[in-house]
């Protein structure tokens, strides 16, 4: 009875030169995504071992495994990402140096050449067969780039734009081309013969042969549970392709079928994950929060084995895409202040998690809902309660949302986790300093969206959106502004809402000194920044200090009437947005 897997010692050589040394990526494999980091340890290992003269330097293992169809091919299980950038090192290596080693071919009988490097990458130049094949999608680039002798020392160092592109393996290629090329040629072609002689007849790997895929994958998760770098969406994805190669074992036909249509589903959510700047794993926390409704006791991987143990595998990736195709169309891509919003908001994983269980169950109510959960979120991070305190509720509106449970009781269940205590903490806050608290600017965008008829996204990490002070906070020491000097207590309202308003531009530091009727021309849109600066906006909320100076309400000046103005505008409009009584603040006066 053969062995269902037989693990074997080999050198890097014997890896890629041997008879039965030909391997290729299988469709379930993740594109090649290696980047600097990875190579430089790769390299920093290897010429460390070379240095220190190890006979035997081990680096890690392959699973490797039968395909399903037959072929004289290996499925690469684990370790492509090691093959792939082994194999760009030999094509650098090749078009470096075509007279690598020749000074020692006579003597040394383990020298590697030309020849040899050659072998190493093509098993036959008559049938053109590969040592290695990648991804079907991927090869034209794979042979163009790398390959094709010649090609493989003219590719440059792509851009980190194009190298986040999880997508498209070419830019690393053409990085890790580029890499292995600087470093032999730091070497020059003595000392590289040395390192590649060295790698081949010294460097060691275990390829552990496994007679099914299945298998494979099953050791493949083994291993990770002992260390192995593989993320829980790779785990999932491998976990649900062994459950279609189980289900339809003796059907090639089908099973092969079922595993193409996995496949065209699971890249569809991978491009999801890319168009949106999400992770897949991301998308897999927020889908098990939605299943579970409860907090996750066990890893992201194993609480979503075992949900989907007993579930179709196509069934599975097919709601997960429905899901995910949510979250691109119906959050990601939702242009109104409603949404925009949630993205200010802590708690990430949980308000996405959210509202995307009340889009996939279809609740009937879902615009108001989402008024109500955002209430409830937006007064605790205003009071300065933590994740903790709305975690157990977080998980509990989802199981709400999944039973359809009508709207009025899940507000009366919020209601009674806003107790006067959080209400009163809020309340508090938005009378106090809000310029140093974390939803201050969240909160001035709310107030601008809620001015402008067709509000544009403003995000929190455009630097040249600013919060500025009318009343400048060194008022005292700016001759404009001096007469403040006699106000009473105008220190503590300095940093308050009726205070604070939004600017844009470099030159708002500049502005936010000056003279109040130069401040006006900042507010509109105008002044204070140079010809290089064209990122100056004029906000609704500013532009109604400069409607106020235009139309002489506070005879053009910035005074405390004003100031009071200011404020029975700021928490009338606050009032509203949240549906908060206010009262209590509104005879706080200047």
């Amino acid at each position: 009875m053969e062995d269902i897997f037989k693990p074997l010692s080999l050198t890097i050589g014997e890896l890629f030169i041997n008879k039965d040394a030909l391997y290729q990526i299988p469709r379930y494999q993740r594109p090649y995504s290696w980047g600097d980091d990875q190579l430089e340890k790769l390299w920093d290992d290897l010429m460390e071992a070379k240095t220190a003269g190890e006979a035997n330097y081990f680096l890690g293992s392959v699973i490797t495994a039968k395909p399903e169809e037959s072929s004289n091919y290996l499925d690469v299980v684990d370790g492509q990402q090691r093959l792939t950038t082994l194999l760009i090192l030999f094509c650098v290596a090749r078009d470096l140096f075509p007279s690598l080693n020749h000074q020692i071919l006579d003597t040394d009988p383990y020298a590697i050449d030309h020849k040899i490097l050659g072998s190493a990458i093509r098993f036959n130049d008559r049938f053109e067969r590969l040592r290695l094949r990648t991804h079907s999608n991927h090869e034209s680039d794979f042979q163009e780039l790398v390959l094709k002798e010649g090609n493989a020392v003219k590719n440059r160092k792509p851009y980190k734009k194009d190298l986040r592109i999880e997508v498209a393996p070419k830019y690393k290629f053409q990085n890790t081309s580029s890499f292995f090329k600087e470093k032999l040629l730091g070497l020059g072609e003595e000392q590289a013969g040395e390192f590649i002689n060295y790698l081949f007849n010294n460097v060691k790997i275990i390829r552990i042969d496994c007679q099914s895929v299945s298998f494979a994958i099953k050791l493949f998760q083994v291993l990770n549970d002992r260390g192995l770098d593989l993320s829980n969406a790779d785990l999932i994805k491998s976990f649900l392709i062994g459950k279609i190669h189980k289900k339809y074992e003796g059907d090639d036909e089908l099973k092969k079928q079922k595993e193409e249509q996995f496949m065209d589903d699971w890249k569809y959510c991978e491009t999801i994950a890319q168009d949106t700047y999400e992770t897949m794993n991301n998308l897999f926390v927020m889908y098990e929060y939605f299943l579970l409704a409860k907090n996750p006791e066990k890893s992201l991987y194993d609480e979503l084995k075992n949900l989907f143990e007993n579930l179709d595998a196509n069934e599975t990736i097919s709601d997960f895409k429905k899901f995910a195709t949510l979250y691109k169309e119906q959050i990601y891509y939702r242009e109104d202040a409603l949404m925009y919003s949630f993205y200010y908001l802590r708690w990430t994983m949980y308000w996405k998690s959210i509202v995307l269980t009340a889009l996939h169950t279809g609740y009937p109510e879902y615009e108001e809902f989402l008024k109500v959960f955002r209430r409830y979120y937006y007064l605790n991070w205003i009071a300065g309660n933590t994740l903790t305190k709305i975690k157990q509720t977080s998980f509990n509106i989802i199981a709400w949302l999944k039973a359809k449970k009508p709207l009025s009781e899940i507000n009366e269940e919020l209601e009674k986790q806003l107790n006067p205590d959080v209400v009163r903490r809020a309340t508090e806050n938005l009378n106090g300093d809000m310029y140093f608290e974390a939803w201050s600017k969240p909160l001035l965008f709310i107030l601008e969206y809620k001015n402008q008829d067709s509000p544009k996204y403003l995000t929190m990490a455009d630097r040249n959106i600013h919060i500025e002070h009318i009343l400048p906070r060194a008022y005292d020491k700016n001759e404009h502004w001096k007469h403040f000097k006699e106000v009473p207590h105008i220190d503590t309202w300095i940093n308050r809402g009726a205070n604070l308003t939004l600017l844009s531009g470099q030159k708002n530091i500049a502005a936010s000194n000056n003279k109040f009727e130069d401040k006006i021309n900042a507010y509109n849109g105008h002044g204070y920044h140079s010809v290089n600066d064209d990122k100056v906006t004029s906000f609704v909320i500013s532009q109604k200090i400069v409607n106020d100076y235009n139309s002489n309400k506070f005879e053009k000046s910035w005074n405390v009437d004003a100031i009071n103005d200011r404020w029975n505008w700021f928490y009338n409009q606050v009032a509203h947005e949240f549906q908060i009584d206010l009262a209590e603040i509104q005879s706080n006066k200047l």
